[in-house]
């Protein structure tokens, strides 16, 4: 009886093994016919704000590309993990994307239960953008000119500049507490679900301030409404060069660029993985498209998945020390 059941576990060890090229074979054949149905993108922020614009202007040129359409699925919440959890514990076969940006490391190492690894559950495609940020304030409820008149006031009433964002963990959070620890001032934050949301805020003076992207606030800044005090990358916006840099107007040292890329996750195939990239790429070489982004900002990119990974690997490293040192830890 023992042989006849070591026998059989044989046979099936045997009929297993032999099952594994046909299961690669088949593999490889299903990412060679990919897409052949839509692909999902989700976004973890509502719909109007600069990731949701920039992820459908690029992912209606790749669906040209690719001949599949691609559906976008806004998801915000919980400093951007509903929307990575979700591509998490999606099926790797390239059918479920992330449109993410420097929130998806932060709230990592922020929140003392992240729903994410941000290196583990995740295959990067490609980082297609550096978006540059911008300091607007309502003049209309902070009276303050320059970039050294807001650090004065702010030095003078600790507290009372209220600055909105996206939410917790989000990019314009980690640069205004950046930004507080190099200027020696204390704000206080007001999380909203998306950046629409706070500007609509600062609009009716509501909040005084925004660490933001430069697009949502373009309209804003030619009307007078708001007043761009500098822009927090380590290069001036070439579409606003009367902007200087945060270290260029009375902070030397600062700088924050903001990234945005695409992810699957982990265990999907390189070439589906490839067939992305190379999408995503053709796609960035519209002229229009280049146009559009630079006049808002955002400067395009393009890496490969492995250049990806390592600049994830090392804004991985940097943003733990800074978190840690910041003790932006929260539940």
């Amino acid at each position: 009886m023992h042989r006849t059941s070591t026998t059989i576990s044989r046979r099936n060890a045997l009929a297993a093994l032999a099952g594994l090229p046909l299961a690669a074979a088949l593999g490889n054949a299903q990412a060679q016919r990919y897409p052949d149905r839509p692909i999902r993108v989700i976004v973890p922020f509502p719909a109007g704000g600069s990731l949701d614009a920039m992820t459908r202007e690029l992912t209606q040129r790749m669906s040209t590309i690719l001949g599949q359409p691609f559906v976008v699925d806004n998801r915000p919440g919980a400093g951007t993990m509903i929307a990575s959890q979700a591509v998490a514990r999606s099926a790797p076969d390239g059918y479920t994307l992330l449109s993410a940006s420097t929130s998806f490391v932060t709230s990592a190492f922020v929140y003392a239960k992240p729903l994410h690894d941000p290196l583990k559950d995740f295959a990067p495609v490609t980082q297609y953008a550096t978006d540059n940020h911008i300091i607007v304030v309502n003049p209309q409820v902070l009276p303050v000119k320059t970039l050294g008149e807001m650090i004065a006031y702010a030095r003078s009433n600790p507290g009372k500049i209220t600055y909105g964002t996206a939410g917790t963990s989000t990019a314009g959070h980690l640069s205004a507490e950046i930004f507080q620890q190099m200027a020696g001032v204390k704000f206080t934050h007001v999380p909203f679900n998306g950046s629409a949301p706070a500007i609509t805020n600062l609009l009716g003076g509501q909040i005084m301030m925004m660490f933001d992207a430069v697009s949502g606030h373009i309209p804003h800044l030619a009307s007078g409404k708001v007043l761009g005090l500098a822009v927090t990358g380590s290069e001036r916006w070439s579409e606003g060069p009367q902007y200087p840099t945060v270290a260029q107007a009375g902070l030397p040292g600062y700088g924050r660029n903001i990234w945005d890329g695409l992810l699957a996750p982990a265990g999907t195939p390189p070439e589906v993985l490839r067939r992305l990239h190379e999408a995503a790429v053709e796609a960035m070489k519209d002229p229009a498209l280049r146009q559009a982004w630079i006049k808002r900002g955002v400067t395009p990119m393009g890496s490969s998945p492995v250049e990806f990974a390592r600049f994830l690997t090392q804004q991985t490293e940097q943003t733990a020390v800074v978190v840690r040192d910041l003790n932006m830890k929260l539940d």
